[in-house]
């Protein structure tokens, strides 16, 4: 086999590999923020003594800011666990956004903020957007949920369910 032909197939095998091992495409520009409002329930019950427990939530956001222009809501859903008490708490969490279009973005985030002002859940999650439209964007959330149940840390029941409103933020720049 003479060099050039030998070098047309090397360029060509270099060129499948790139095609069939380059990542996936990048995803479109985003830059959205959406508030809303959420309500969770926590399994067990939340106490004054931290224990491991899984934190389902669900809520809806709208009117979203920003670009794309045609995403204007989103309904949420996600699970979050870890060790959570009133007064403390670590999680990381999977959550669900699915657009007024549609379409669907799935999130992996981590509690970096946390703060429980007597009894109430202020805290802030980040991550990525990990699956679905946005895939690779960068994702926040922060949440300011009520706890009506004001002596409810202190009983064995614990904490059942918080609400209240929140905000989610995506973000990737092409």
């Amino acid at each position: 086999m003479s060099a050039f032909p030998a070098r047309l197939v090397s360029l060509s095998s270099l060129l499948a590999a790139l095609v069939l091992y380059a990542g996936p495409a990048s995803a479109e520009t985003v830059t959205l923020n959406c508030p809303g409002t959420m309500a969770v329930n926590y399994s067990p019950g939340m106490t004054n003594s931290p224990r491991f427990m899984t934190i389902s939530g669900t809520g809806v956001f709208g009117p979203c800011v920003g670009l794309p222009l045609g995403i204007i809501s989103a309904d949420y859903s996600g699970v979050a666990q870890g060790t959570t008490s009133c007064l403390t708490s670590s999680t990381t969490a999977n959550l669900t956004l699915k657009w007024n279009d549609g379409t669907v973005s799935t999130l992996s985030l981590t509690q970096t903020l946390n703060t429980r002002p007597t009894g109430q859940v202020v805290s802030v999650y980040a991550g990525t957007v990990t699956a679905g439209r946005f895939q690779g964007a960068i994702a926040t959330a922060t949440l300011t949920l009520a706890q009506t149940d004001l002596l409810g840390c202190f009983t064995e029941e614990g904490v059942t369910a918080t609400a209240g409103p929140a905000v989610f933020t995506i973000i990737s720049l092409l």
